[in-house]
């Protein structure tokens, strides 16, 4: 009889501290906008969401602001299996044999230039409409291995837009026009086009984040594609140094420039996707420097420190004049944090020839012969017919002559354009570096002196070609508003460094970030009420009262329906009388005791 009062009282003890631990340290409600992974991690972890749920919560904004609403039309296609994926992953996330990674049951959208085995992959266009890749790229299957669910396919300018010239961002033939959150309104008079562009060609994985569409993107760049779609819609985007992410199984433009990155709200989450994608990929061979230690890292969290700029050294060119006040803002902030800040001369420019076209034929041909024998489009010569045939279905709005002009290329060994382009190429790099080891050195001129800059902070994305042509890595942060066409838009400040730089980039742009949380979500996509979810809201309907407890009550001594069973309060398997009082506690309504 001792013994059995002394387990009864040791069992009350232990739900008294459990209800104590829930009670104070337990998140008693998730807010989907602006939601970050560390918040949403917490929140699987807590119980008080599931990766189910929360598939549903984004698919309801993309419902009301994708598809209708201001019809944002990031989403060139939305996954028909992300609800079912999340659910097979709650039920086994408490597991002792599942591994949580970093991303365990958190939602990413990608570029639709980025293979997934069971989506299409068309790059905006109609051609590739029924185009399954056999295999994952390998950037994909790094997220998934992480846990992440790809909750669909983002909408971007036709082909990185690579296609032609004279293209609208954020159009593509199979999508069309998608429109930015902070104006999304067509052009008065004109083709359907945006007032306001998001920027191409990352656009739609830009406008998913700005809106709270997914909880990551990710967008691919050649030059610009991903740091002008953050800033022009509101987001941190990092576009990596060439090599430290594979880009095996993403529809190229040219492979000297092309690079996939994080798109995101915040650069913690940047950092963490970061991570997760990057690695030495056997197929890929400028990944082989992820072999070298020191060049990339499978965590960048640590570099996420609030006084990074404290003792930092940074080069600040000219900027525009109606972007002074912002960047007159930053650099006061910056000094404010520790920062030395040095006006320079503007950086010079690349005279190199562009080496897009040879390079674009020779790999759309490598991408392509990568799907089944059995698809129709098996070169750039099928692509280009494919267009030329089928202009009832929107195919050629604003022609092809980039596809024109590198089908033209003659690419053995020892011709003409292979000549011409490797010496531009070798030209193009000796230039863009030259300019900016120069700039990075300081005004001594010598690598590893005590005047070298940490980077080169531009206003907006006025360094992107010169550091794209060069294959080196930039972070950009949203940085303030200016107006444009009667709205207030978004503008951004970006650190540009050395090749594998990041670490160093991160802990600049965290701590101007965090000083400056110059974020602001847009109005056009606000909060629905699906947005938020209470601890204790058994029945959904956004609040926690009386029925809740009642329906608590009801199933006492019941084994939960699961790991995230809502009435299951503290997560121990059963529903007991410990519930009862926990969700009489979390109440907020009058007359909800039993």
């Amino acid at each position: 009889m001792k013994r059995k009062i002394l387990a009864t009282a040791m069992a009350l003890v232990g739900n008294v501290a459990a209800f104590n631990a829930l009670a104070q340290t337990a998140p008693k409600q998730f807010s989907l906008i602006e939601a970050t992974v560390p918040q949403i991690q917490e929140a699987f972890q807590s119980r008080l969401l599931s990766a189910e749920q929360l598939i549903n919560m984004y698919l309801a904004r993309v419902a009301a602001y994708d598809d209708a609403g201001p019809k944002l039309n990031s989403y060139i296609y939305v996954n028909p299996q992300a609800a079912a994926t999340a659910k097979a992953m709650d039920e086994a996330r408490f597991s002792p044999n599942t591994t949580v990674g970093p991303l365990y049951g958190v939602p990413v959208i990608l570029k639709d230039l980025i293979d997934t085995y069971d989506m299409p992959t068309t790059g905006g266009a109609v051609a590739l409409k029924d185009s399954i890749p056999p295999v994952d790229a390998f950037l994909t299957r790094k997220l998934r291995e992480a846990g992440a669910i790809i909750i669909g396919k983002a909408s971007l300018t036709e082909f990185a837009n690579g296609m032609t010239s004279g293209m609208p961002g954020g159009y593509s033939g199979l999508g069309g026009y998608c429109f930015n959150p902070y104006n999304p309104v067509p052009l008065p008079g004109g083709d359907g086009r945006p007032l306001l562009s998001p920027r191409g060609s990352s656009s739609g994985s830009g406008i998913a984040a700005a809106a709270n569409l997914s909880a990551l993107t990710i967008g691919t760049e050649t030059s610009g594609s991903i740091l002008g779609p953050s800033e022009a819609n509101g987001i941190v985007g990092i576009k990596p140094t060439v090599g430290l992410v594979s880009r095996i199984g993403i529809i190229p433009i040219t492979a000297d420039q092309d690079i996939a990155g994080p798109m995101t709200r915040t650069v913690t989450d940047a950092a963490i996707m970061l991570g997760v994608i990057t690695g030495y990929d056997p197929e890929d061979s400028s990944t082989e420097a992820c072999l070298e230690p020191g060049n990339c890292f499978n965590d960048y969290t640590p570099f996420l420190k609030a006084d990074g700029l404290a003792g930092a050294r940074v080069a600040v060119p000219p900027f525009p004049n109606n972007r002074a006040d912002i960047m007159n803002d930053a650099i006061a902030k910056m000094e404010a944090l520790g920062a030395t800040v040095v006006r320079i001369p503007a950086l010079g420019a690349v005279t190199a020839p562009g080496i897009s076209r040879y390079g674009q034929k020779r790999d759309i041909n490598a991408y392509l012969d990568r799907l089944p024998s059995s698809f129709p489009i098996q070169s750039l010569t099928d692509l280009i017919a494919y267009n030329s045939a089928n202009t009832d279905l929107n195919t050629l709005k604003y022609g092809q002559t980039n596809f024109l002009s590198s089908e033209l290329q003659d690419l053995s060994p020892g011709s003409a354009d292979t000549a011409k382009y490797l010496a531009d190429r070798a030209l193009g790099f000796t230039q863009s570096r030259g300019i900016i080891n120069d700039a990075l050195n300081g005004p001594d001129g010598e690598r590893g002196t005590e005047d070298d800059f940490d980077a080169v902070v531009f206003s907006g994305t006025g360094g992107s070609g010169l550091w794209a042509r060069a294959g080196y890595p930039t972070v950009i942060i949203p940085y303030g508003f200016v107006t444009q066409d009667g709205a207030q838009i978004p503008s951004g400040v970006s650190f540009a460094g050395r090749r594998f730089g990041e670490p160093r980039l991160i802990e600049l742009a965290y701590s101007l970030e965090q000083a400056s949380m110059g974020r602001e979500p847009p109005f056009s996509t606000p909060a629905l009420p699906t947005d938020v979810v209470l601890r204790g809201d058994i029945n959904g309907d956004g609040k926690v009262n009386g029925t809740d407890v009642s329906l608590v009550a009801r199933r006492l001594n019941q084994t939960a329906s699961g790991p995230y069973d809502k009435a299951d309060i503290n997560g121990d398997g059963r529903i007991t009388a410990l519930d009862t009082r926990l969700i009489t506690n979390l109440c907020t309504k009058p007359r909800c005791a039993l």
